[in-house]
This record gives structure tokens, sequence and C-alpha cells, in this order.
């Protein structure tokens, strides 16, 4: 089930089953996030999607790792 727009918020991390992404900021109904898997480092790419998509995209706020 996919979350709210509203839910989404900056500095959060997220799960869309296998891979997940931490929201580095949202501006003007533009959420950038980097994403990593289990076992594997963080990207260091940044992605830009809108937050409707963002939000259709993810299952569930986690708890951000300390160090990915």
């Amino acid at each position: 089930m996919p979350m709210a727009e509203t839910e989404i918020e900056a500095g959060k991390c997220y799960s869309a089953g296998g891979e997940k992404y931490k929201v580095l900021f949202i501006n003007r109904g533009i959420v950038t996030y980097q994403s990593w898997r289990d076992g594997v480092k963080m990207s260091p790419l940044r992605i830009n999607v809108g937050v409707k998509a963002f939000a259709a995209a993810v299952k569930k706020a986690i708890a951000c790792p300390a160090e990915v």
C-alpha cells in the first residue's frame, strides 16, 4: 500500500522492499534521495522524483542506518 505524500519527510528513510531510500530534501514537490540495498553502500548518486511518485513507490518509513 502506498504512503501518503504528506508522510514523506526530508532526513527520513523509507523501504520499498529490497531497496531503501534516504530523503535528502524536498523542494517544490521534488524529492531528492539516495538509495541502497542491504549489505551494499549507499549510492553516491542523488535522484530526483516527484513526491507523488516517491510516495507511491515506498511502503513504510524505516530507521536510517548510522553508516551505510
